[in-house]
């Protein structure tokens, strides 16, 4: 008796059935609010990691560049981009793009000055958002240190 055993199309459907159900239940009980609120936070330091890293270009080429450094934000549209320029030549150093889905409210120039503290005339605070979180980057003129808070 050479019988090969399978699996019917009934049966097949019947467990293609069952998985879809499942999915249909467990898809609305994930938290996606968890993504958004971690692509944020991810955003959100990066740049504060590039404005320090910008501070830090500033007080490193102090002696062969009195003008210092700058991170620059453009918003065109939904599109927003960040440059590291150096101030003495007006040349982009690095360029960055933010995630569409990340509003991008606030400043648009951060200038340092050879010792670190931000030039006058520079903004000193930025908002990112993403779904329900909000944070807040400021950079404290007088030092140059940033910070950032979570609300």
């Amino acid at each position: 008796m050479d019988r090969r055993r399978g699996y019917t199309v009934a049966e097949l459907l019947v467990v293609v059935l069952i998985i879809g159900v499942l999915a249909a239940v467990g898809v609305p009980r994930l938290q996606f609010g968890l993504r958004d609120r971690s692509q944020g936070s991810v955003t959100a330091w990066k740049i504060v990691t590039d404005l320090r890293r910008t501070r830090s270009l500033a007080i490193l080429h102090a002696a062969t560049n009195p003008q210092g450094f700058a991170l620059n934000v453009r918003r065109q549209g939904k599109n927003t981009t960040y440059d590291l320029v150096d101030l003495s030549n007006s040349r982009v150093v690095e360029s960055h793009a933010i995630d569409s889905s990340v509003v991008c409210e606030g400043g648009a120039s951060f200038q340092f000055g050879p010792l670190g503290a931000l030039k006058d005339g520079s903004d000193s605070s930025l908002e990112l958002s993403l779904g329900p979180s909000t944070f807040e980057l400021t950079v404290v003129p007088a030092t140059g240190t940033v910070r950032c808070v979570e609300n």
